[in-house]
C-alpha cells in the first residue's frame, strides 16, 4: 500500500487558539451526526463523524482517490504543497509511520501526520497524531466517508500519539445533542459550567459509568438485570455518539424485550392468547423471521442465532420477545402513525446510572426514542432500536452502549477537568445569534413536538457499530 510522503512544514511555534465558548452545528446523517472540521493552512473543510467513542482524528487523504476509495466526489485532504502547516514525520527507514484501525464496519489504513485541526474558533496543532487514511477495507455500503472527529476519553494507546485533539486544544468540557427534526444538533466546547448532576467516569479507555439496569413503565418499577439499585453495579455503560443503536448483552436484551411485552397491554394480551390457544402468528420461521432478517441486513448486522438454553423459563421470554417484535412490525396496522401515538401505546424505559463516587441519575426514554420506523407508504414497520453486543469486563461486568438515541433526548455533557459525565434538559439552543432560537431548550422543544405528532424517527441505512477492542477493560 504505497503512500507518497511529501511535506512542507513551518510555524512550529503555532499554539492553540481558544476564544471562550465554541459552538458548531451537527448535521444529521441518520446513522450518525457530523461536524464541519477545518484541517490545514489554509483551511480545508470536511464533515467528520462526531464520535465520543474514539479519540482519533481521521481524514480521508486524496491518495485514496488512486484506489477510488469512495468515489471521486468525496472530499479529501491534500497536505503537500497546499497546507503550509502540514508535515509527515518519517521513520528510520525513511517511510511514514503507518497503522491499521479496526472498526465495526471494517479496517482503515493510514499514516500519521501533523497539521492544524480547527473546530470553529478553536484550533490545535495535531503533532504526529492526525490519521491520514489512504486505503480501507470498509463495508461496501459506505460510500461517502470523510473521516472521524474523535471526542473520546484521552488515553495512552501506544500507536497514536497520546495527545488527543481535546487535550491539545485545551478543551475543558463539551456537550452534544442531536435532533430528528430539520434543525441541526449542537456540539458546544468550553461552555459555562452547568449545574447538572455530574457522575465521575469509571472508564480507563472510554467515557463510562456504572449501570444498575433498566426499569420499564415507571422508574420505581423493579430494575432488570445488573444487580438493580440495591447492590453495587455489576454492569457498565458507555454513552457513545458514534454508535447508532443501543447495544447490550443478548441475555439482557431478551429480558428487556420480555418485560416490555409484559408492560405493553397489547403485547401482554396477544401473548396470553397465544399461551391459551398455542396459535403462533409470530413464528420466526414465517413472516416475522423474514422481516427481522431483512431489517438486520439493511442495518448491516448479522442474523444472530439464539444462544439461549431451551429451558421453560427462557422459552417464555423468547415467546414474549417474538410477540413484542411482531407487534412492532405491524405498528402501522394498529395506528402508530406518529410519535404521540407510539408514546401513548408503549411504556417508557428508565436507565439507572451511577458515577464512580456514587452519584446517580435516572434517564427516562420514551417509546418514540427506543423504537424507529422503516419502509414507506403502506409498507411502514417499526422495530426496537437495540442490538446485541457482547463486551464483558473483569472489573465492570457486561458493558452496554448507550448510542445515538440518548443524544436526541438529553444534552450529554462531558467534563475533562473532572472526568465526569452528566445528562441535562437545560437549554441546548442552536449555533445562532437569534435570541428566539438560542433561548429555546432543545429537549423541551423535542418533547413538545412529540406531543404534537411528529413523524417517527427512521433508520433505513446501515448503522455504525463500535470499533473497540472488547478484550480491554472499560
Amino acid at each position: 500500500r504505497g503512500f507518497v510522503a511529501a511535506a512542507l512544514w513551518c510555524c512550529w511555534g503555532l499554539k492553540t487558539s481558544r476564544d471562550g465558548e465554541t459552538c458548531a452545528p451537527l448535521k444529521n446523517h441518520g446513522s450518525y451526526s457530523a461536524v464541519e472540521i477545518g484541517i490545514g493552512t489554509p483551511r480545508q473543510s470536511f464533515e467528520l463523524v462526531a464520535d465520543t467513542g474514539s479519540s482519533n482524528v481521521i481524514v480521508t487523504h486524496c491518495a485514496c482517490q488512486q484506489t477510488n476509495c469512495f468515489g471521486y466526489s468525496t472530499p479529501c485532504f491534500t497536505g503537500a504543497n497546499r497546507s503550509s502547516t502540514f508535515h509527515i514525520p518519517l521513520g528510520e527507514d525513511g517511510e511514514p509511520e503507518s497503522l491499521a484501525l479496526e472498526f465495526g464496519s471494517g479496517v482503515i489504513f493510514g499514516v500519521l501526520g501533523s497539521d492544524v485541526v480547527s473546530l470553529g474558533s478553536t484550533s490545535a496543532l495535531m503533532n504526529r497524531s492526525l490519521v491520514l487514511m489512504y486505503d480501507h477495507e470498509l463495508d461496501a455500503g459506505i460510500t461517502d466517508f470523510e473521516g472521524i472527529f474523535g471526542l473520546g476519553l484521552p488515553y495512552e494507546d501506544g500507536v497514536v500519539s497520546t495527545s488527543s485533539w481535546l487535550t491539545t486544544a485545551a478543551v475543558d468540557r463539551f456537550s452534544m445533542c442531536f435532533t430528528a427534526f430539520e434543525e441541526d444538533g449542537v456540539l458546544r466546547l468550553n461552555y459555562a459550567d452547568a449545574k447538572a448532576s455530574k457522575m465521575k467516569s469509571i472508564g480507563q479507555y472510554h467515557w463510562g459509568l456504572n449501570f444498575n439496569g433498566i426499569s420499564v413503565g415507571q422508574q420505581t418499577q423493579e430494575v432488570l438485570f445488573c444487580g438493580g439499585t440495591k447492590t453495587s453495579s455489576r454492569c457498565g455503560i458507555i454513552p457513545d455518539s458514534g454508535t447508532t443503536l443501543m447495544l447490550g448483552p443478548s441475555e439482557q436484551i431478551l429480558e428487556l424485550f420480555s418485560s416490555l411485552c409484559d408492560r405493553w397491554p397489547r403485547c401482554a394480551k396477544a401473548y396470553a392468547e397465544f399461551n391459551r390457544t398455542q396459535k403462533d402468528e409470530f413464528s420466526l420461521g414465517g413472516a416475522l423471521g423474514d422481516w427481522l432478517k431483512h431489517a438486520l441486513s439493511k442495518w448491516g448486522l448479522p442474523t444472530i442465532s439464539s444462544p439461549f438454553a431451551s429451558d421453560p423459563r427462557t422459552q417464555v421470554k423468547l415467546d414474549k420477545r417474538r410477540h413484542f417484535e411482531g407487534l412492532l412490525k405491524s405498528c402501522q396496522a394498529w395506528g402508530a402513525s406518529d410519535t404521540a401515538a407510539l408514546d401513548k401505546e408503549l411504556p417508557s424505559i428508565f436507565w439507572h446510572l451511577a458515577g464512580a463516587e456514587g452519584q446517580k441519575q435516572i434517564l427516562e426514554m420514551p417509546p418514540s426514542s427506543y423504537v424507529v420506523a422503516m419502509g414507506y407508504e403502506e409498507q411502514v414497520a417499526c422495530l426496537p432500536f437495540f442490538g446485541e453486543f457482547e463486551y464483558v469486563t473483569a472489573q465492570n461486568g457486561p458493558i452496554w452502549i448507550l448510542g445515538s438515541a440518548v443524544f436526541y433526548d438529553y444534552v450529554v455533557q462531558y467534563d475533562l477537568s473532572s472526568s465526569s459525565i452528566s445528562f441535562s434538559d437545560t437549554p441546548c439552543g442552536h449555533c445562532s445569534t437569534t435570541p428566539s432560537l438560542a433561548s429555546t431548550p432543545l429537549l423541551k422543544l423535542a418533547r413538545t413536538r412529540r406531543k404534537n405528532g411528529q413523524q417517527l424517527r427512521r433508520q433505513e441505512g446501515k448503522v455504525r457499530m463500535p470499533q473497540w477492542d472488547t478484550q480491554r477493560p472499560l
